[in-house]
């Protein structure tokens, strides 16, 4: 992957560089945006099986894209090409929301894995998709497998009722903050109150996770998930000790809390944060709401 993108960052910018000073050769410049970054992706990322042949789609649109913003008088229609990139998204959610399963978070990292080929940015793109999916998702309800055991941590924290607090609050400041910007900028304030929102949106969908999305466990594993601020899947087989007594160098899950299980695994394990983002731990302190889950000694 790293090569594939060394490779289409360094033709795009040479094709725009050469465009510029010679723009008979803006013909094949952009045809170099498309064909050929479309082509070495296949070569070196489908054709190894890295990515599925959908994803091939997603990055034939985005050197589209790329190439009417470069030269427009060869290839216009900007906006289309844009909407279509937007419906490959939309469709392939929609597929998701229609058969959300257990856990509809990992139906979106999942199925944007298979059309978006850069492993972060699909990941961070999934994140915010998830949050729209908690915001709207009224009807949405505790996603846990049959058979499971759930576990939840925002109870005894407070947490998700301090969220769901907030939100409406924080809206308070975007009227005063708007007219304030617009003394000196109407797109900055614009721009602003856009934030505003959003944010409200983010802490609100935050707050909804925490019940919507709990913890479990199974005969196999432990799933530990904080809404959407954290997960972290521990096969049994990798856990060294489960105890109530503290682990100096344990991950604290909430932040700010009283564990009252400790678990050390025999190796690092990758625990998923905000965003898709990545955190090795090798212990992790949890303060569970109510009965302690049965995979206690």
């Amino acid at each position: 992957m790293k090569a594939f993108l060394a490779l289409a960052l360094a033709i795009n910018v040479a094709a725009t560089m050469i465009a510029s000073r010679h723009p008979q050769l803006a013909a094949p410049a952009a045809l170099d945006m498309t064909v050929t970054v479309t082509a070495l992706y296949y070569w070196l990322i489908v054709r190894p099986g890295l990515r599925p042949r959908k994803s091939l789609l997603f990055v034939a649109l985005l050197g589209l894209l790329r190439a009417s913003f470069a030269f427009p008088h060869l290839v216009p229609g900007r906006e289309f090409i844009a909407a279509a990139l937007e419906l490959l998204v939309m469709g392939t959610l929609a597929k998701v929301f229609l058969s959300a399963g257990d856990d509809p978070v990992s139906g979106i990292q999942t199925s944007l894995a298979g059309i978006v080929p850069f492993g972060t940015a699909g990941r961070a793109l999934a994140g915010e998709l998830s949050v729209l999916y908690y915001a709207f998702a009224w009807r949405a309800k505790s996603h846990v497998p049959a058979g499971a055991r759930p576990f939840t941590m925002h109870k005894t924290s407070g947490i998700a009722d301090l969220m769901l607090v907030i939100a409406p609050f924080s809206l308070l400041e975007i009227f005063p903050v708007h007219l304030l910007a617009a003394h000196w900028s109407r797109p900055l304030a614009w721009i602003l109150t856009g934030f505003s929102l959003y944010g409200a949106l983010w802490i609100f969908a935050l707050g909804r996770s925490f019940a919507l999305r709990p913890g479990f466990v199974t005969e196999s594993e432990i799933l530990v998930r904080f809404g959407l601020a954290f997960s972290l899947r521990i096969p049994k087989d990798c856990i060294e000790t489960v105890q109530r007594e503290p682990i100096a160098d344990a991950m604290r899950v909430p932040r700010n809390s009283v564990p009252n299980v400790y678990i050390r695994f025999k190796q690092p394990l990758d625990a998923e944060r905000m965003l898709g983002f990545k955190k090795s731990v090798s212990a992790i302190a949890l303060c569970v709401d109510g009965p302690l889950p049965v995979f206690l000694p």
